[in-house]
């Protein structure tokens, strides 16, 4: 991790003097809190950039280092430097002193128009919930009452102190270890969503270790506590932030209070909820 001062000497140029680069920019509708923004997008391995400026929609701060050539971002005590023609970010929790940075799939991006920058990315790191269907390539982007989650890369949050949240590292590691953090988001955030919705457990400990008994046998919510796999990982520092994440409202997984891995199950009524999206190996549904 580097550990660098990100000089504070910002301008409010809107970002509008970078150099072109080639490509083209669509017109595109981007819900914010319900109301239609249009900006101009443009789309990177999947991936959907919007110009910085966009981020003045949702209350956030944008400003433009010159001493780093790089889009800073500031909303409640999270501070995000993306330099220009680069693929990572530095993020800042305040009042911290330690950047930590995050590798991106996309490279920001400057165009006469302004720099653009990945909106899921951003959103999500600066505390919103963002929805992408890839179909139509729309966004929706939800600001989130509660404003920014301070993220931790190596601490648990503090609902950790709970038992029973524990219990959603260790699931969550199990079951999503190997997928992106898009992927244990949802994992953790389905979990989430069973305590909230009638018929399942109203405790995380309680959906996590429920044991169903249907005609004599016994059917596990969640392999790994079947197979005593819970017991035995340590979360790593994504699937921390991941669960962290999902404790302050983002959920990828639409809604989901089911997952599976369609190459593993045979289970005919998981097979039968409407699904809601597919991240990585998982398939999930309400």
């Amino acid at each position: 991790m580097k550990k660098r001062k990100l000089s504070l000497l910002l301008t409010l140029s809107l970002l509008t003097s970078a150099a072109p680069t080639v490509g083209l920019a669509a017109s595109s509708a981007v819900t914010i809190n319900g109301k239609t923004v249009q900006t101009e997008t443009l789309m990177q391995n999947d991936t959907m950039l919007v110009p910085a400026r966009f981020f003045m929609n949702t209350g956030v701060v944008v400003q433009w280092s010159e001493a780093y050539q790089a889009v800073v971002l500031t909303k409640g005590n999270i501070t995000i430097s993306l330099p220009s023609q680069q693929s990572y970010a530095d993020v800042l929790v305040h009042p911290g002193t330690t950047w930590h940075r995050d590798q991106l799939p996309v490279v920001t991006t400057d165009r006469k128009d302004g720099t653009y920058i990945p909106l899921r990315y951003a959103a999500e790191t600066l505390g919103m919930t963002v929805w992408y269907d890839a179909e139509s390539q729309s966004a929706s982007v939800h600001t989130n009452s509660s404003g920014p989650v301070k993220i931790l890369e190596s601490t648990p949050s503090p609902e950790a102190k709970d038992p029973a949240m524990h219990w959603l590292y260790q699931l969550t590691e199990a079951e999503a270890g190997g997928e992106s953090l898009q992927g244990k988001i949802a994992v953790a955030a389905s979990v989430l969503n069973r305590v909230k919705t009638p018929g399942w457990p109203k405790s995380v400990k309680d959906v996590i270790f429920e044991v169903a008994h249907v005609n004599g046998s016994d059917y596990y919510q969640y392999s790994p506590v079947l197979d005593k796999r819970i017991y035995n990982v340590t979360p790593s520092q994504e699937t921390i932030k991941a669960v962290n994440l999902a404790l302050h409202g983002t959920d990828p997984s639409k809604q989901a209070v089911i997952f599976y891995n369609p190459e593993k199950t045979a289970n005919q009524w998981v097979r039968s909820r409407e699904v809601t999206t597919v991240i990585g190996d998982h398939v999930f549904a309400k």
